[in-house]
């Protein structure tokens, strides 16, 4: 009697090249049919291996937003598209949790440390700006959008994900925030997580409302909010 093989799923293509599927193919693969929630229980190793491929593909890979599809997921992953769909209805509410989990880390550049927070911040803003114009403006508001759309309709699990996550906890403005506390620039008994907040917060709805904000924006919210921040002399 002849055995049979056991097929494997097709390797996914590197991001940045090309690949069979269009847009609108794409785009049709993105939500759940509504049948992926019903069939076998998950198997918690294929969910664990799905954001690990998650964080491979935009932390290692470099793909971007746009590129990200349940089928590269799922190839990444080693598992069918419907393994995926027994978790999330669609791409953003694997990257939600993803994100949430610590699988994929908020990808920021290091603030630097001059010992002058204020100056230190508005370098920070153009550098930023400088490195999106390079790589394109388009792909983090889709995401943000795509996120929060997502998390407004998510599970009890995610949103206990979203209370437990250490998100501000793990940026490079946080961590530069606290230098500039244990160095004396701050009121004393300031959180610095609550400051990194407080500025990346405003940050985050306006690229989700109008797009992503301009340097003149970012830098005049930087000025309200240290005016409250910093130690008056």
């Amino acid at each position: 009697m002849m055995e049979k093989s056991m097929a494997k799923p097709p390797a996914a293509p590197r991001c940045g090249t090309d690949t069979m599927l269009t847009m609108v193919e794409a785009g049709q693969n993105e939500t759940s049919n509504g049948e992926g929630k019903r069939g076998r229980p998950r198997s918690e190793t294929a969910h664990r291996a799905v954001l690990e491929a998650v964080a491979e593909l935009l932390n290692t890979q470099g793909c971007t937003y746009e590129e990200l599809t349940i089928e590269r997921i799922a190839a990444v992953a080693g598992v069918g598209k419907q393994t995926v769909y027994r978790w999330w209805n669609n791409k953003a509410a694997v990257v939600l949790e993803a994100l949430l989990s610590g699988y994929v880390k908020l990808d920021f550049a290091p603030v630097p440390d001059t010992g002058d927070l204020r100056a230190d911040l508005m370098t920070w803003i153009e550098l930023a700006d400088a490195n999106e114009r390079e790589q394109g403006l388009g792909d983090s508001t889709i995401m943000a959008r795509s996120l929060i759309a997502a998390l407004s309709t998510s599970s009890e699990e995610t949103q206990e994900l979203l209370h437990n996550s250490a998100l501000w906890e793990d940026m490079h403005l946080t961590a530069r925030i606290r230098a500039a506390a244990s160095s004396g620039e701050l009121r004393e008994g300031l959180d610095p997580e609550h400051v990194a907040a407080a500025l990346m917060d405003p940050v985050i709805l306006r690229t989700i409302t109008t797009g992503r904000p301009g340097v003149e924006w970012m830098q005049g919210l930087v000025d309200v909010v240290l005016s409250g921040a910093l130690r008056q002399e």
